[in-house]
């Protein structure tokens, strides 16, 4: 039966499909996601210190952080009908494959410029694969269970972040003869090339064929359902929530640990790492007590230990406390974990079909993490750090006044139909 062009896909058809695959398949995509985390996460927190040590000030560093971003955010604003209904295995594949790419040209690259272009590359697997993970996550979990799959699957990936940045840093320490005080940051960038090369091939072998609901083109912003006010307004939500999380983690922080504070790639490795954690006990009971509870509640005590995170956050910069510093790792992860996890949700249930609701969340994710890091970046200019420590505050109470008009979203279960989905193995399963 041809499949359906992709303008005829319903604004809010029945309960979507849930296919099954054998526990093999299962397991070897939250291998996958895991491995995937790891890599994702491994140079993240040191970008910003390596933009610098080529030569970029703070602003331009901030940019380069967000250029990731931004690449993914044109390739989803024309691909709401593109992105989320490529073949997920090939997808995946083919998005680890060009950030490896991307990793090994940054490792070498001798100028901040080159290291920039090479973002671009990465930006452009990155769109790939965070398009097709959450949507075989949800498909395989299915949509009575939103909060449980998007939160598993957030976790899995957090949970290989968790290990990356202490990881990153203790590469990033290593002095090289020959290159200088980049060196360490080098040999990150190869390693996390090395790690996403084995994550594509494990793409490859382990993961599900899923066949497509509708046939995927080009296309302007399609987002059928969210036109309203109350979706229109978790959409900003959503962005301002997760560009706050992106912004601490990718630029604040780094900034805070290296600049505000003069310590080192391994004080910034353990602090992330140790936040990373409690996102990812968050995000794996979070999610899933949403489904029972609802998500406004979950949503806003993340803003709150986002409030107390930051207030701690300034606290330790303005103190010069390490002590101070690692305290605010518990209240920044529970908040963390509440905003790539819950407002994700949030926007599925006001969608009503997974792939609208996750067009929208990537497209609300990447405008945030864009717009938010770039505020950063002028934030930490025209203020320094506690500046940009400043905005994130004030992003987490926005968020807060935000989830209070928006309400609760979460549905109540319904009865879920089955479809059959093609194993890598050739094997029709039920």
């Amino acid at each position: 039966m041809p499949l359906a062009p992709a303008d005829e896909l319903p604004a809010a058809p029945g309960p979507p499909v849930v296919p099954l695959v054998s526990r093999r398949r299962l397991v070897g995509f939250y291998v996958v996601v895991l491995a995937a985390g790891l890599s994702l996460g491994l140079t993240a927190p040191l970008t910003a210190v390596f933009a610098v040590q080529l030569g970029a000030s703070p602003f331009a560093a901030s940019l380069s952080v967000a250029s990731l971003t931004g690449v993914v955010l044109v390739l989803d604003v024309f691909g709401t009908r593109l992105l989320p209904f490529l073949e997920p295995r090939r997808s995946i594949t083919a998005g680890m494959a060009l950030w490896a790419l991307g990793s090994f040209a940054s490792a070498v690259a001798p100028s901040f410029e080159a290291m920039a272009a090479a973002r671009l590359v990465q930006g452009l697997g990155l769109a790939l694969y965070a398009s097709a993970g959450p949507q075989l996550a949800i498909r395989l979990v299915g949509i009575g269970r939103v909060g449980t799959a998007l939160g598993r699957f957030q976790a899995a990936m957090t949970l290989g972040s968790a290990v990356a940045p202490i990881t990153g840093g203790l590469l990033a320490d290593i002095t090289l003869a020959g290159w200088g005080a980049s060196g360490g940051l080098r040999l990150a960038f190869a390693v996390c090339g090395g790690i996403a090369l084995v994550c594509s091939a494990a793409a490859l072998l382990l993961l599900p064929t899923v066949r497509p609901r509708v046939r995927p083109r080009f296309t302007l912003p399609q987002l059928p359902g969210l036109y309203r006010p109350r979706p229109l307004l978790a959409l900003g939500m959503a962005a301002l929530g997760q560009g706050a999380r992106g912004a601490l983690a990718g630029t604040v922080l780094p900034l805070v640990v290296s600049q505000g504070m003069g310590l080192g790639g391994t004080v910034l490795g353990t602090f992330l790492t140790a936040m990373y954690v409690v996102e990812v006990v968050t995000m794996a009971i979070g999610g899933a007590w949403s489904d029972r509870r609802g998500r406004r509640l979950v949503v806003l005590l993340g803003t709150a230990s986002g409030i107390l995170g930051t207030a701690v956050l300034f606290l330790a910069e303005h103190h010069d406390s390490t002590l101070l510093l690692f305290a605010a790792a518990l209240p920044l992860g529970l908040a963390g974990g509440s905003m790539l996890s819950l407002l994700p949700t949030v926007l599925v249930d006001l969608a009503g079909t997974p792939e609208v609701g996750l067009s929208a969340t990537r497209l609300s994710r990447d405008l945030g993490f864009t717009l938010c890091t770039v505020g950063a970046g002028v934030a930490i200019t025209a203020a320094e750090v506690p500046g940009a420590v400043g905005l994130v505050l004030a992003l987490f109470v926005t968020v807060t006044l935000i989830m209070v008009v928006v309400g609760e979203t979460r549905r109540h279960e319904r009865d879920e139909a089955v479809e059959p989905v093609l194993d890598v193995g050739g094997r029709r399963r039920r």
